[in-house]
C-alpha cells in the first residue's frame, strides 16, 4: 500500500493506495474509493483494501480533520463540502468513473458524491445512518434537539460516549476499544461539526437522484441493529440490502472477511 497526499479545497488529503500487480488480468476493473466515517481514519478498511487491490485499484481517504488530512477552519463538515474532498482525490489520481463505498457518516459522503452520477458507477453504503430529515417532528424535539445542545457544551464528550456505545452493541471487544480510543482522540469542533451535517443530510433525497440516473447502482451492507423507521432500507424498500449477523455499527472490523466478500459480490461484473 503507498501513502500519498493531495491538494484537496481546504487543505492536504491523506490517502492510502493499493493497485493489484500489473501482469492482473483484471487491472482495467472499475477502482473502487472507500470513505470512513467519524473519527477513524483511512486505515480502518485496511482489511478491505488488499483484498479488493487483488483485482483493481483501491484508495481510501483520510477525510478532513481526520487522520493526516487537514481540519476546515470554518468547521465546515456538510456531506457536499466533504463529498469536494472526494472529487480533489478522483481528479489528482484522474479518476473518471468509481465505485464508492461510504461507512456511517462517509455513507452521507458517498451519497453527496453520487450527486454526479456520470462518475460513481456504484454506491455501496456500509451501515448508513439514515436519514434524520424523516424522524417525526416529537422524536426530533426530544433525542436530535438534546443531543445536539449537548455536543455545544462541556459535558459533550459524554454525550458522545452514550452515543458510540450504544453504536457499539454487537461489536467485537477489539472494535470497542479500537474505537472508543479514536474517539477520545478527537476534538469537539470535529464531533459537532460532523453531527450538525449528518442531521440536516437529506439522504434520501440524494439516493433518489442518484438512482434516477440511467446505470446506476446501489447496495446497502447493514448491522442486524440498523432497522430504524428513518433506516434508507426501510424508507427506500427497493434498496437492495445485505446483513452481517454478529456485528455492530462498525461492521467491516467486526467481520473485516465476510464484509469483504460481501463488497466482492457487489463489484462482481462492475
Amino acid at each position: 500500500m503507498r501513502s500519498t497526499t493531495i491538494k484537496g479545497p481546504i487543505g492536504t488529503i491523506h490517502i492510502i493506495e493499493a493497485s493489484p500487480p500489473v501482469t492482473a488480468g483484471e487491472s482495467e476493473l472499475l477502482p473502487v474509493v472507500f470513505v470512513h466515517g467519524m473519527t477513524v481514519s483511512a486505515s480502518i478498511w485496511d482489511v478491505q483494501l488488499a483484498r479488493v487491490a487483488r483485482t483493481r485499484r483501491a484508495i481510501a481517504l483520510d477525510m478532513r480533520g481526520h487522520g493526516d488530512s487537514a481540519p476546515p477552519e470554518d468547521g465546515n463538515y456538510a456531506p457536499a463540502s466533504c463529498a469536494a474532498d472526494v472529487f480533489a482525490v478522483l481528479d489528482g489520481l484522474g479518476l473518471d468513473r468509481v465505485a464508492i463505498v461510504g461507512h456511517s457518516f462517509g455513507a452521507c459522503i458517498a451519497l453527496a458524491t453520487a450527486a454526479a452520477p456520470h462518475r460513481i458507477a456504484q454506491l455501496i453504503l456500509a451501515d448508513p445512518p439514515g436519514d434524520f430529515t424523516k424522524v417525526p417532528a416529537e422524536v426530533h424535539e426530544a433525542r436530535i434537539v438534546p443531543y445536539q445542545r449537548a455536543l455545544e457544551t462541556e459535558d459533550w464528550r459524554a454525550a458522545v460516549e452514550t452515543s458510540f456505545n450504544e453504536a457499539l452493541t454487537g461489536s467485537t471487544a477489539q472494535t470497542r476499544d479500537r474505537i472508543l480510543a479514536c474517539l477520545a482522540a478527537t476534538p469537539q469542533d470535529c464531533l459537532s461539526g460532523m453531527s450538525r451535517g449528518m442531521f440536516a443530510f437529506e439522504a434520501v433525497d440524494a439516493l433518489d437522484r442518484y438512482l434516477a440516473a440511467p446505470g446506476t447502482l446501489a447496495h446497502a451492507i447493514i448491522a442486524p441493529s440498523n432497522t430504524f423507521p428513518f433506516s434508507l432500507h426501510i424508507l427506500r424498500p427497493t434498496l437492495t440490502t445485505t446483513t452481517i449477523p454478529d456485528t455492530g455499527h462498525w461492521l467491516m472490523l467486526d467481520a473485516p472477511e465476510a464484509f469483504a466478500r460481501e463488497l466482492d459480490i457487489c463489484l462482481e461484473g462492475v
